[in-house]
Parts: C-alpha cells; structure tokens; sequence
C-alpha cells in the first residue's frame, strides 16, 4: 500500500544531466512506489524553484528535494513562510550535502530514496533571519571568503575539494573583525576572522559531531575562531572529535541561545547555507520545530 497519496519531486534543470539521470534512474522508481500519484517538477531558477515549493505544497502530502544545499535553501525558504508546508525529505544530489549528512541520509541516491520512503516524520528547527530562514548555518567572515573565491570549474570538476582550496587561500588573507553579539540578552564583545551560527552539523562536508548542535533542540549554537593562526585551524578540525570541551579552547569562543543579534563595525556579507546575498547586521531568532522533514529511521540518536 502506498505510503503518500500525492508526492511531488523538485529538481534543478541547471544541476548537469548526470546529476539529473541520476536522480531519476535511482531514486524515482522507489518514491514512486511509495505513492498513489509522483509529480516531478524540473525548474531553471531559484525563484521559479521557491514558486513551484509554494505551489506544490497546496497540493502534495510530500515534496522531495532533489539537489545540494542550496536547493534545499530555498525550499526551506519557500516552506517557512507558508501556514502549515506539508513534509519535506532531502534526495542528496549536490557537492557537499550538507544537511542531508547531519539527518544521517545516505549520500547513495538508490539507498538515501529507500531509506526515506520507509522513514519517519521528525520535526526541525528553523532560523529565522532578517525575515529569511536558513536550515544549516549561517556565517559571516571567512566563510564568506571562501564561498565567493570558489571557481565554479573547479567545482564541477573536483567537488568538494574546491571548498577546501578556497578556504585554504582565505585563510592566508583573513583580517580580524569586530563583533558584538546579543545571546538571549546577554551581550558580548568579540573579535575574530569566522563567526557561525549552526543550526545542522556539517559543513563543507566537515563534521561535528558534538552534543550541543542538535537539529531539534531549539537552540542554536554560535562559534568565533578569534585568528586564522595554525593553532586555531587546529581547534577548528579538532571540533570533529565527540571528546572536545569547547570551554577548554584558546582561539575559539563557543555560545548557546534561541535569539541572537550580530553586529560589525563595517557592513560583512552573509553566508546561509552556502548562499550569499544578506548583510550584516543579523537579527537570528531559531523556530523550533516548525519543519516537518522525512529522515531515515533512527538507529541511533540524530546527530
């Protein structure tokens, strides 16, 4: 027996047809056997892409993302400004997949579509900022270097690799900022060359697997690397490891909070979930549980 009545697939027209053979060879067989009706719906813009979120959503008991971070950006975009969005399940089809790792989805599209028809609704958090959303992070300073310092032919010959490299050069010309934070009330003063607000646990594929970042716990957690020094870049990788007490770092400051306010002495772009069109300065305020997405059965605790 079906488990959706109406589902609709989104993807993006621009993705290459690799990808999108891909996509439709290997995870559509398995949505489409998990529901009465699949409507699969290709655009060729982030906004046509929002709009065919919102339109679909009147309709359908599920959407499925088809893309990488981005993509999946904007459906959260699209979905959090409607009254009640039906469900959404990330098909991972981009170059880091970020979020779909930190709701441990296999990055195997045939497996990651398997796994998700037989899986369970949970409910995300959201941040809000500035009016907008976001679902995994979002940061000002280097990160925002190395986005825009991507060259797009690099990307799309050797993938994630790129976003190393970029942030590799960087890091070689960060200059440290000013920053004063809000934190539930609470204000602090600051100065580093990264500020992040972390909503999911992976970035450029890099992992935290620390107990605090928790998609589902109504908190966001906020880190500044104070310098771009090689001890810092050490405590930076050294977040990946479960045994880090962030209290106990030198060049990293760590905060928890449900309402955030950022601001710089000059105007800094912002990165949301990899895409850059916001400035400085944020108003962030998380919304707890107020996405509904279709994850994989839990073997173990969400990381």
């Amino acid at each position: 027996m079906p488990k959706f009545n109406r589902s609709v697939l989104l993807y993006n027209g621009n993705a290459g047809a690799s990808t999108i053979d891909s996509v439709l060879r290997l995870a559509v067989p398995h949505l489409a056997g998990a529901s009465k009706s699949l409507e699969l719906i290709q655009t060729e813009s982030p906004e046509e892409f929002e709009n065919a979120c919102q339109t679909a959503a009147t309709h359908a008991d599920i959407l499925f993302i088809a893309g990488g971070d981005g993509t999946v950006h904007s459906a959260v975009r699209a979905l959090s400004s409607l009254p009640a969005p039906p469900p959404m399940a990330i098909i991972p089809s981009g170059t880091c997949n970020d979020f779909a790792r930190t709701l441990n989805i296999p990055l195997d599209l045939n497996l990651a579509a398997s796994e998700l028809v037989n899986g369970e609704i949970n409910k995300i958090d959201i941040g809000k900022i500035n009016g907008g959303s976001f679902l995994n992070f979002a940061g000002i300073g280097l990160i925002t270097d190395a986005s825009s310092n991507i060259d797009p032919h690099l990307k799309e010959r050797y993938g994630k690799i790129s976003y190393f490299m970029s942030a590799l050069q960087s890091m070689r010309q960060a200059t440290p900022f000013s920053v004063h934070l809000k934190i539930d009330g609470i204000t602090y003063a600051e100065e580093g060359v990264l500020v992040l607000v972390m909503n999911g646990k992976s970035i450029g594929t890099h992992n935290f697997p620390m107990a605090t970042i928790d998609p589902a716990d109504g908190l966001l957690d906020l880190f500044v690397i104070q310098t771009s020094s090689l001890a810092a870049l050490r405590e930076w990788f050294s977040l990946a490891q479960p045994e880090v007490v962030t209290e106990e770092l030198e060049h990293i400051a760590h905060y928890q909070g449900q309402s955030i306010s950022i601001r710089t002495e000059e105007e800094l772009d912002v990165d949301t979930d990899g895409e850059i069109y916001l400035k400085t300065p944020l108003d962030i305020e998380i919304q707890p549980g107020s996405l509904k997405m279709l994850v994989p059965k839990k073997t173990e605790e969400l990381i």
